[in-house]
């Protein structure tokens, strides 16, 4: 890729950060160096005071739309201390999955 497509794409990336909510930013923020599930980024937000309860409904929602942006990724799992379920474990996109996922849409499927 040249370094002006390049260009452009990291400043549609920092253009659309600039749109996202605050919970949005607090669960980036959060997730900046770690892999959580969402239980655990909800458990996160009450620690640090940014909601009034540890409800997995203060996260989910948000991680999901992060997820679609391509802010977020997940790509293991790993059992719930509290369902005892396999549920996802999500960390921020790296900026080359992100290039590598926006490129794939223009690959013709065979």
């Amino acid at each position: 890729m040249n370094t002006i497509t390049f260009m452009t794409r990291y400043k549609s990336y920092k253009q659309m950060q600039e749109h996202l909510s605050e919970r949005h930013k607090q669960i980036l923020e959060i997730l900046n160096n770690n892999e959580m599930t969402t239980r655990e980024i909800a458990e996160e937000l009450y620690k640090r005071h940014y909601t009034n309860t540890a409800d997995v409904n203060n996260a989910r929602p948000r991680v999901t739309e992060l997820e679609s942006l391509g802010f977020l990724t997940t790509n293991k799992t790993k059992k719930c201390n509290i369902t005892n379920k396999e549920v996802a474990v999500y960390r921020k996109t790296t900026d080359e999955e992100r290039m590598i996922a926006e490129n794939m849409n223009h690959i013709p499927q065979i």
